[in-house]
């Protein structure tokens, strides 16, 4: 199993690109971030491979 991705910045329309420290990525934190307006994140796993990941899309089917 691979490991999680880490939130490391977040996306707002107000602000912009800001640095977080909002840990791994999952369904329920994505649900919290779409909450307060973010719209997308960048996550990284391992060193090199970094996304980033749109909160605007449905999210799969749990």
């Amino acid at each position: 199993m691979s490991r999680p991705r880490k939130v490391t910045h977040t996306y707002t329309l107000q602000t912009g690109w800001q640095k977080a420290s909002e840990g791994p990525l999952t369904p329920e934190l994505a649900d919290v971030l779409r909450g307060r307006g973010v719209s997308m994140v960048r996550a990284r796993r391992g060193l090199f491979d970094v996304r980033e990941i749109s909160l605007l899309n449905d999210p799969a089917p749990r």
